[in-house]
Parts: structure tokens; sequence; C-alpha cells
């Protein structure tokens, strides 16, 4: 079971099954497709969302959390895979799914809370994450929470008539401490033991993950 937080903007919770029609909503959505996997004509069923609502629930490697903001809509996901305790990285992907909450800051908090529950309850070294060369307003966000370019995989896909290229970031836990205190995080809602949590043993997919 993941933690609630609360931010200045947005919450983080778990994923819960009355969740799903949004994110198949989400999921199908041609922006949504074009920036979280460079596929605008990508679909998904509701069975498959209800597997990997399935495998959320029950792959201690994975996990989805719900962004609402402060009234409690639910406005988008933030989610992570490879999370692994012996090497402390996991991976993350983030799409704010209601389109009038873009570039309102919503994303940056949300990714912010994230990084806090992952480097300061979790204990791990290093969050990574992918996202493609034509999504601007993503880079800069991730810039704002600490993310530095690692590496750049060319040519990853070809899209609009166009190659596009897969950036590689990354912050670790010293970065984060750096950074955290000028950010003014809240606490979080609840508390949650991290021992009821499995040990962690996996994002194929470049802006999100395949499970």
């Amino acid at each position: 079971m993941l933690p609630s937080r609360s931010g200045k903007l947005v919450l983080l919770r778990e994923v819960e099954a009355d969740d799903l029609s949004l994110v198949w909503e989400w999921e199908n959505d041609s922006e949504m497709g074009l920036y979280l996997n460079a596929d605008p004509g990508k679909r998904m069923s509701m069975d498959e969302v209800k597997r990997r609502f399935q495998q959320y629930r029950t792959d201690p490697t994975s996990g989805l959390f719900i962004i609402c903001s402060l009234d409690g809509e639910a406005i988008g996901m933030l989610g992570f895979d490879r999370l692994y305790r012996d090497i402390g990285t996991c991976r993350l992907f983030i799409g704010i799914g209601v389109k009038t909450h873009w570039g309102q800051g919503y994303g940056t908090d949300a990714m912010r809370l994230a990084l806090q529950y992952f480097f300061r309850d979790v204990h791990l070294n290093k969050v990574q994450l992918s996202v493609y060369d034509f999504n601007t307003r993503a880079i800069a966000s991730y810039r704002k929470c600490g993310f530095e370019v690692e590496g750049v995989r060319r040519n990853i896909a070809y899209v609009q008539g166009e190659w596009c290229d897969s950036i590689e970031m990354s912050i670790s836990t010293e970065q984060f401490d750096t950074l955290a205190a000028f950010w003014d995080l809240t606490q979080p809602n609840e508390s949650n033991d991290e021992s009821d949590r499995p040990e962690l043993v996996l994002e194929s997919g470049y802006g999100k993950p395949e499970i």
C-alpha cells in the first residue's frame, strides 16, 4: 500500500478501482499517447487497464499514484517501475490527464512529492525517467525537480514525419537533499510502514511502463 502525500498544489494517493475509467480515458487520449509513448494512435483496452491495476496491487517493483488537485479532483497519474531495493533505483512516469491543468505546476509539485517519498521513505539512491525530446514542457518541469540529463538514445521513434530522441534523466539522493530544502514540501498525510510492502526485486517503453 502506497502512502498519501499533500503538496502545495496536489495530493498523491494510491490508485483505486474507482479510478480505472479515468485511467482508461487518459491512456487512450491522443495527446497523452504522443507525449508518453510517441504514439498518438496507441489505444489500451479496459481489460489491459484492469490487468495493470492488479499487477500494481501485487508487484512490489511497480505502482501507480493518482494525482489530485487539493479539492480532491483526479487530474493525472504518476507511476513507477523497476524499483530495485538492492541497488536503490526506480523509474518514474507522469501524465496530467486534465489538460486545463497543463503548464500550471501540478506535474512539478507531484513529481517533487514522489521524489520525497522515494528518497526519504524508500531510501533510494537514484530515480530515473525517460522523456521524448519534443516534450519540452516536461523536460523543463523535470529540471525544476533536479533531474539532469544522463544520456540520449537517438532516433528512438518516428513521430509525425520526424525521428525523435529519448532523453534519459536522473536525480540522485544527494541532489535531492540539496534542493528539497528550497521546495518547502509538506509532510505525508498519513504514515505508512514500508516494511508492510514486500521486498522489491523490474518500464520498458520510453515515457511510461509497459508491464
